[in-house]
């Protein structure tokens, strides 16, 4: 969160929100800078907000409209629905790999080497690191 000048009370040197004039969600592009309580108040809610506390307040509307939050885990990937899940057959490639690995008796830095000769990469196109190899198993 940045510091400046509220738009809409002048407030300087507060922390400032950048408010979406018209929401993103029907095509608004701009936005204002607006400290925690003008943007409260555009928001019709009593007190301040903070970025964190919209995004829990979003995360938990979708929770409870039965909608998934956060990432599917490795070898799936959310169906079209936004709730289900569904095989993500790349991944599940890796993921059976990394099992198969293990078993025969590689550390963990040894399977992570051998995914990145293997030609395996994770879902932004990066080699596979140590510590996701750790949360797949």
């Amino acid at each position: 969160m940045s510091k400046g000048t509220c738009w809409e009370c002048e407030a300087e040197g507060v922390h400032i929100n950048h408010h979406h004039v018209v929401p993103r969600s029907r095509g608004g592009t701009k936005t204002v800078p607006l400290c925690e309580a003008c943007h409260a108040h555009a928001h019709h809610r009593g007190k301040a907000m903070t970025t964190s506390k919209l995004t829990l307040d979003a995360m938990a509307a979708k929770q409870a409209r039965g909608e998934r939050v956060g990432t599917a885990p490795v070898g799936f990937k959310v169906a079209a629905d936004g709730r289900t899940l569904e095989a993500n057959p790349a991944e599940a490639k890796v993921v059976a790999a990394i099992h198969e690995l293990r078993a025969a008796g590689m550390s963990l830095r040894a399977i992570a080497a051998e995914l990145a000769r293997l030609g395996f990469t994770t879902r932004k196109g990066g080699p596979i690191q140590t510590t996701q190899v750790v949360r797949i198993i």
